[in-house]
């Protein structure tokens, strides 16, 4: 799975660009990404503290629904 975050300045709330993660998990499920994201994004925020994450989504691979 992917997940797929947009993430804006805290400084600046117009100004966003979209992440993106690629996540393993043992069902592949959407559910254990859904569960799994949160932790992810976390330690991504921790890294980049003058972004905030304001929303997010996980896309199976090779899906073209990838954009927020």
């Amino acid at each position: 799975m992917t997940l797929v975050f947009l993430v804006c300045l805290i400084s600046s709330p117009g100004t966003c660009r979209e992440e993106q993660l690629s996540l393993t998990f043992e069902d592949g499920s959407n559910l254990g990404c859904m569960m799994g994201a949160q932790p992810r994004m976390a330690a991504w925020a921790n890294t980049h503290p003058e972004w905030r994450v304001t929303r997010w989504k996980c896309v199976p691979p090779g899906s073209a629904e990838r954009a927020l």
